[in-house]
């Protein structure tokens, strides 16, 4: 797995508590969290291959089987769905 020289993950603690940013302070507070991008060569962070399973919703290393959210869903805030079809008001609209 290939981490940026300007990545949170290998920046020293004292650095990081210096930071002013929200994006920052996120990161910080939440973790290293490894995702899958459409857009870029992926690999593992189990094996370090590069097969995967793709579905809607993550990412299936097709070797040792580690499951990744997929970038663009986690993105996006989960919101409800609600349909109705044969109500009243939805047969007056």
């Amino acid at each position: 797995m290939y981490l940026s020289p300007r990545s949170f993950v290998n920046r020293p603690q004292d650095v990081l508590a210096e930071t002013n940013s929200p994006q920052e302070a996120a990161v910080l507070q939440r973790g290293y969290q490894p995702m899958y991008h459409l857009d870029i060569v992926n690999r593992c962070p189990g094996c370090g291959k590069s097969h995967w399973h793709v579905g809607r919703f993550s990412a299936e290393c097709a070797h040792c089987e580690t499951a990744l959210p997929l970038a663009i869903v986690s993105s996006q805030p989960m919101e409800p769905r609600f349909t109705e079809s044969f109500s009243k008001t939805a047969m007056a609209a």
